[in-house]
């Protein structure tokens, strides 16, 4: 999952252990201590996208939809971050998607929350992508999938996800993988890996295109 934001939004922390509900969790934080993307010890890993395309918009001072992934990444199963999920206060949250892989279950579980109705979608347990953009998401969607079927071939290792997730094609602008524009730009990097013995978390801190990798931490 690649991640593009505010160029004046602080900067992350990288990804460290948390205890969550008992569960140790690996994710990078924000400064008021949400995520957007991290995995516990029990293969659960949750990736949190930005619902641009839906209109509706709760009042500012409500709280940040990073507040969800600490909360659920105590969960152990997709029926228990489906049950936790809906017990929230959604209501005072902006649209989201929120995807779920539960590497125990081998299962992909896609959770949506428009501002008024959360709807679970299910997914094959197979490669996917998903896309946010704060620009025209919908053709943002459309442009990066096509980047991803041009690199159809199978993806075996990190290299491989890494030369994806730095793809300017069409060119460098707002609808590459790699995303540049004026006032915004992709500013992490994560990379996970669940083996059924431990979860593993990569994070490149600054645009793919220019940085390296500098955080490999395990949770074993």
């Amino acid at each position: 999952m690649n991640r593009d934001e505010q160029r004046d939004r602080p900067i992350a922390r990288p990804p460290s252990e948390h205890i969550v509900a008992g569960r140790r969790a690996l994710y990078p934080t924000e400064t008021d201590g949400g995520t957007w993307i991290g995995g516990n010890e029990r293969g659960v890993v949750l990736a949190l996208l930005n619902w641009y395309a839906c209109p509706a918009r709760p009042e500012s001072g409500t709280p940040g939809r990073g507040t969800l992934i600490p909360v659920l990444l105590g969960s152990t199963s997709a029926q228990e971050i489906g049950t936790r999920l809906a017990s929230l206060p959604l209501e005072l949250i902006k649209p989201f998607r929120l995807v779920a892989f539960s590497g125990s279950e081998r299962s992909i579980i896609e959770s949506r929350w428009d501002g008024h109705r959360l709807e679970s979608v299910p997914h094959p347990w197979a490669p996917g992508h998903w896309f946010s953009s704060g620009f025209d998401e919908p053709r943002a969607t459309s442009i990066r999938a096509a980047t991803c079927e041009r690199h159809a071939s199978p993806i075996s290792s990190k290299k491989d996800l890494l030369e994806l997730h730095r793809s300017h094609h069409p060119d460098q602008g707002p609808f590459s993988l790699c995303m540049h524009r004026d006032d915004a730009r992709t500013v992490s990097c994560t990379l996970l890996e669940w083996n059924m013995a431990r979860l593993s978390m990569d994070y490149i801190d600054g645009s793919p295109c220019l940085a390296t990798m500098k955080h490999h931490t395990i949770l074993a």
